[in-house]
């Protein structure tokens, strides 16, 4: 079986997409939904793809949700819950279903590099993996440390690192070290 693992849907105007600013994102900032992905689809040979949370929001993960049960080639959603909500356990059961695989935060957007580290997010994610769900990191290096410590104190939990962690590519910058400390993650 051949699964694209991660790829986005939007719509403009939908929902405030906040990290979608500046000039470098100008051309992506238009509407892409499962009729522009169906060709690639088809012409790959794709037999299911994972749809990925793009914002912080309860309401864009049912969405989601919808596209992937009237969509033949969705077979998953990562999602997004507030991972610090005491009732965070409960927010997971009600949207629950059989696509719902994985569920994610934008790590990196946290001022505190730590973040992962806080009691309630710890209890958050563990509470993503008591029900059978992937936890994805989207993170940049400086969170490889901090993730690292998350993936050895929650082992119970399956981890994800989307976008290889956002090494600093092309700007030169942390190469090889991103490189050596991703390793270590992916092997934790």
């Amino acid at each position: 079986m051949r699964i694209d693992s991660h790829h986005h849907f939007w719509t403009v105007g939908r929902y405030d997409m906040p990290w979608m600013v500046g000039d470098v994102l100008k051309p992506i900032l238009k509407t892409y939904t499962q009729d522009n992905l169906r060709p690639y689809v088809e012409k790959h040979e794709i037999d299911r793809t994972v749809l990925v949370q793009t914002i912080s929001s309860v309401p864009e993960t049912q969405w989601f949700l919808q596209l992937a049960e009237q969509t033949d080639f969705i077979g998953g959603v990562v999602g997004w819950v507030d991972l610090t909500d005491p009732g965070v356990g409960d927010t997971i059961d009600e949207i629950n279903g059989p696509r719902l695989v994985g569920i994610r935060h934008q790590v990196h957007d946290e001022e505190d590099v730590n973040w992962l580290l806080r009691e309630d997010v710890q209890r958050g994610i563990a509470a993503v993996g008591h029900r059978g769900l992937v936890y994805d990191l989207l993170l940049k290096p400086p969170h490889l440390a901090p993730s690292l410590k998350t993936v050895r104190a929650l082992d119970s939990v399956s981890f994800v690192i989307d976008h290889i962690a956002k090494p600093a590519i092309t700007s030169g910058g942390g190469g090889g070290t991103t490189r050596a400390r991703l390793v270590l993650v992916l092997t934790a």
